[in-house]
């Protein structure tokens, strides 16, 4: 049953996760070697600070010209200078579709799951896909 359902049902580890100073190349090089859409930025408590998707890159190069006076935006620019601030997370234990609902109404991609405080895992909209969908198969005992 989809209602019996909770976030850590489709919870994928956290592996690539940036601090608030890591540069703007540093990130790009984590997303794009590692083919995700975004990156949490965490405190020394992996504590989730903030998040920072590909458009937020993106946005990034795209404003950047840089001059002989400052160095490029890659160089230059940190996680905490453009990450997103105000970042919705869920807890392991709440329904899956109230996470998927606060996805749709919200138009977010993936949401961090945290545990007292701390960044255990993010739950994306094609995990929430596929664990819905693999809850309503009927198996060969049923």
């Amino acid at each position: 049953m989809t209602d019996r359902l909770r976030v850590d049902d489709a919870l994928e580890p956290v592996i690539y996760k940036v601090r608030p100073e890591a540069t703007l190349g540093e990130i790009l090089s984590t997303m794009v070697g590692n083919r995700v859409g975004a990156v949490p930025v965490v405190g020394e408590r992996s504590e989730v600070l903030g998040i920072i998707t590909a458009g937020d890159v993106l946005d990034q190069l795209l404003r950047d010209s840089p001059t002989e006076d400052s160095p490029p935006a890659r160089d230059r620019l940190r996680a905490r200078d453009f990450m997103t601030r105000t970042v919705l997370c869920v807890a392991e234990g709440q329904p899956l579709k109230d996470a998927a609902r606060m996805m749709v109404n919200k138009k977010i991609e993936q949401l961090p799951v945290v545990r007292e405080g701390e960044l255990i895992g993010i739950v994306t909209r094609s995990k929430v896909l596929r664990a819905l969908h693999g809850s309503g198969k009927k198996t060969e005992e049923s």
